[in-house]
């Protein structure tokens, strides 16, 4: 992402700070999905969730990116 944040002098990149504002929606869908109970049915439940958290990643910086640049 092509814009930086600015707390204190100290220069954050864009991708960080989504990364911190999608960790809870994360949480969020992590939660529901675990009570549903697919991370049961997954052979490699740390796995599932890397893989979640990726593509909620990539999916909010799709949406996200066309407005920085």
């Amino acid at each position: 992402m092509p814009f930086e944040v600015s707390i204190g002098d100290i220069y954050f990149p864009g991708s960080l700070v989504l990364v911190v504002l999608l960790l809870p929606v994360f949480g969020l869908l992590d939660y529901g999905l675990g009570r549903v109970g697919l991370y049961r049915r997954a052979l490699h439940p740390s796995l599932v969730r890397v893989a979640l958290f990726a593509s909620v990643y990539c999916l909010a910086l799709l949406l996200f990116l066309p407005h920085f640049s």
